[in-house]
């Protein structure tokens, strides 16, 4: 691994691993931002959960930004995690940077705070597509189903010229 990603992956896991741990411990303090969300998706008809059930969700999504994030610092699974990070932002992002709420100074750091997430979020997606200098899953597989196909295809061939050897015909 470069030294670039020993010291990259941490310093990207940091903010997610703090947010998890603030989500985790502290559920309660998030609720209010949590019903920002929940007053965005009741337009879509969809209701907004009680106070257990949301505390209960943040705890989740702390605990799995925790474990996202160490795994991503100690260089465990770091496309997945890094993945996983990016996409539980989003909402976050949005929670904690309401500004359709917000007119004038209010609303411009707002703006400047949902900037600075978006580009914790980019930084996450990136990092989720880095592989490392290894070929994708897919390239790997079409070239092996072509070297598979090759080989099928010399085995047929030398079965057809054996035949021809023994004067088997078909």
């Amino acid at each position: 691994m470069s030294v670039l990603r020993t010291i990259a992956r941490p310093m990207l896991a940091a903010p997610f691993i703090l947010a998890g741990f603030d989500a985790a411990i502290q559920p309660e303090s998030h609720r209010e931002r949590a019903r920002k969300i929940y007053d965005l998706v009741a337009k879509f008809g969809i209701q907004a959960p009680t106070d257990k059930v949301t505390d209960m969700v943040t705890r989740g999504t702390g605990a799995t930004m925790i474990a996202c994030g160490l795994a991503l610092s100690h260089s465990r699974l770091p496309r997945l995690s890094t993945g996983l990070l990016g996409a539980l932002q989003v909402p976050l992002a949005l929670a904690n940077n309401p500004f359709w709420e917000h007119h004038g100074a209010d609303q411009r750091k707002d703006f400047l705070n949902l900037a600075s997430a978006a580009g914790l979020i980019g930084g996450a997606l990136i990092a989720s597509t880095d592989r490392e200098g290894k070929p994708s899953v897919a390239w790997r597989l079409n070239k092996w189903t072509h070297e598979l196909s090759d080989s099928a295809g010399n085995v047929a061939a030398s079965v057809e010229s054996k035949a021809k050897e023994l004067g088997v015909s078909r």
